[in-house]
């Protein structure tokens, strides 16, 4: 929350700035869409063929997934802010973009009902775990790296499209699994077991793949 808060006031300093020394058209606003979810942003003009994006995105669906054995009732919640630079190579409106992405992405929820549990190479019935909850989540910050067309800051027209392709280095996701209200919730071997699972997600190399998120947005920019 601390991350966000000082965000929230980094993007109102630079609104403040530019409004207060720019002339019209070096701010620009955009709405897009994209495989980070629904998303806001602000561009702002630093230098000559440089411009500096800061903007949230957001999505939620619920989904069934498959995590260790155990069918989970998922929402898989797309969260997270960009603070990126754009570097315009030629006259073109084609960009090399880099910056950091404020992850907050992940999915979160409870196990579907069931008579017992696989919990490692344990089963457990539904008394002796009570609800049973998982969480996967990826680190805070993560760098950003991508290609894109489209300069809202141009002369050409106040109105115009934009379109960005890159990647996420977000790492390998982390898997948390709590049992509360059973019978055996604190039972040091359930422990012990949900433990191994957790390290077990984290070291298999099906989801290494999670570790390279790829980012496709369209969107439409209005220039002040």
């Amino acid at each position: 929350m601390k991350i966000i808060s000082s965000i929230l006031v980094l993007l109102s300093m630079c609104f403040i700035h530019n409004n207060a020394n720019a002339a019209p058209g070096d701010v620009a606003i955009g709405l897009k869409a994209g495989t980070l979810g629904l998303g806001l942003e602000a561009t702002f003009e630093v230098a000559d063929r440089v411009n500096v994006r800061v903007g949230g995105n957001y999505f939620k669906v619920g989904s069934e997934v498959d995590v260790e054995g155990n069918d989970y009732d998922l929402d898989v919640k797309l969260n997270s802010f960009t603070a990126l630079g754009d570097w315009f190579v030629t006259d073109s409106s084609f960009r090399v973009t880099a910056g950091l992405v404020l992850n907050n992405n992940g999915l979160s929820g409870s196990a579907l009902p069931s008579n017992s549990y696989q919990i490692d190479d344990q089963i457990y019935t539904s008394p002796e775990v009570g609800d049973l909850n998982a969480e996967i989540d990826f680190k805070s910050i993560a760098p950003y790296l991508g290609i894109g067309w489209g300069n809202p800051l141009a002369d050409d027209s106040d109105w115009s499209f934009f379109m960005d392709l890159g990647i996420i280095f977000a790492g390998k996701p982390r898997l948390d699994v709590t049992s509360t209200g059973g019978t055996l919730s604190n039972d040091p071997i359930l422990l012990e077991n949900i433990a191994q699972v957790e390290q077990d997600f984290r070291d298999t190399d099906e989801i290494n793949y999670l570790k390279f998120y790829p980012v496709i947005s369209v969107g439409l920019n209005y220039r002040f």
